[in-house]
Parts: structure tokens; sequence; C-alpha cells
């Protein structure tokens, strides 16, 4: 993992898909453009996951926030996560990717941060109980906590695959500000890793 101070901007690898290079370096089209890439329903496959995700036993019983790769495809990954009580994630967002986060077991609170035209933030929390769930966009700002006093277990599905996460702080003056921006090797169908925390 490669870490950032600076908040993470660029292309989508797949920019320029389809195009070559002349001796001039002018790009010229390399037969038909490819089609477009499938929409994935992710919160249908969070909820699919989360039918079984609290009998996974390497969640139970936890002194700290862990997770466990569930599946990866070139469209998406998901990932089963425990909270202990007092478990939680700092404000972050999940770079372009978009993300569907079902509750398994257990409640967790929602912290959200949106930036406004005046350069504050307006901050919401919100529960999110047993079978519920929340979907995002790209560069969805949020921090997730597990405050009460059992364990819980959460199903998180993201889909371009995790490239990169920003992590911010709010500061006193009510505005948003990025604290560093890790890189993510992209995870394959076989990896069983916790070098990145998909929160």
């Amino acid at each position: 993992m490669h870490v950032d101070t600076a908040p993470a901007v660029g292309l989508h690898p797949a920019a320029g898909a389809g195009q070559r290079a002349t001796d001039a370096g002018d790009p010229v089209a390399a037969g038909p453009t490819a089609p477009p890439r499938r929409n994935v329903n992710l919160l249908a496959i969070a909820e699919g996951f989360a039918a079984s995700a609290a009998d996974l036993p390497e969640l139970h019983g936890l002194t700290e926030r862990s997770w466990i790769l569930l599946a990866a495809t070139d469209l998406f990954e998901a990932w089963a996560i425990g909270w202990p009580p007092g478990g939680k994630i700092e404000l972050h967002d999940h770079g372009e990717s978009r993300g569907a986060v079902v509750v398994a077991q257990g409640t967790l609170t929602e912290t959200t941060v949106r930036p406004t035209d005046r350069g504050v933030a307006l901050v919401s929390a919100r529960r999110i109980e047993e079978g519920e769930h929340r979907t995002f966009g790209p560069r969805y700002v949020h921090d997730i906590l597990n405050d009460g006093t059992e364990d819980a277990i959460s199903v998180h599905v993201y889909g371009p695959k995790l490239e990169s996460m920003t992590y911010y702080e709010l500061q006193e003056s009510g505005r948003l500000e990025a604290v560093r921006t890790e890189r993510i090797e992209p995870v394959g169908p076989f990896d069983v890793t916790r070098d990145h925390d998909p929160s």
C-alpha cells in the first residue's frame, strides 16, 4: 500500500482504452469501441452475502475491527467486517467507487459529512439496524462506529473495486480537510488480505 498526503485525483485506469498512439503521438482508434461495462446491483450483492455473514466465526468475539474478503470480480469486491463494541473507522471516502453497506448483525452508527458551497460541512448521524442498508456514490465521506455493547457485523460491496481511500478530519471551523490518501492494490478472487481497510 502506498500513502499520499494529498487527495487522489486522476483518470480511471480504463481511460483511453481502445486507442493507440501513432509515431507522432496522435491517438488513432484501434478498431471498435469496447462495450460499456455492466452495471451491477451492489445492494443486491450485499444483501445476499449479509444473509449468512453473521455465521462467520472469525468475526465474533473480536477485540478490534476485523474484515474478511467474501468475493472479488472485475466489477466489484465484497467484504464482511466485524465491529466489536467501540470498533470504528475515521472519516473516509472510497475514491471513485460506489458502495452498499448492509448490517448483518447488531447496530452501527454512520456519520456522514457533506461539504457545502459555503465551505462548511453538513454533519448527520444515522443508526443502521440489523437488516438495514446504506448505498452511496463516489467521494461519499462517512465514518462508522459500533457504539453499542454487542458485536456487529456488516457487509460492504464496492464497484468498481477500491483503488484509493481518502481520510479526512473535520476542523473546528466546520471545514472538511483531507489528511491522507491511500492507494489500494486491487484484490483478486483468491486473496485473503488484511493489507487494506475496506470500511
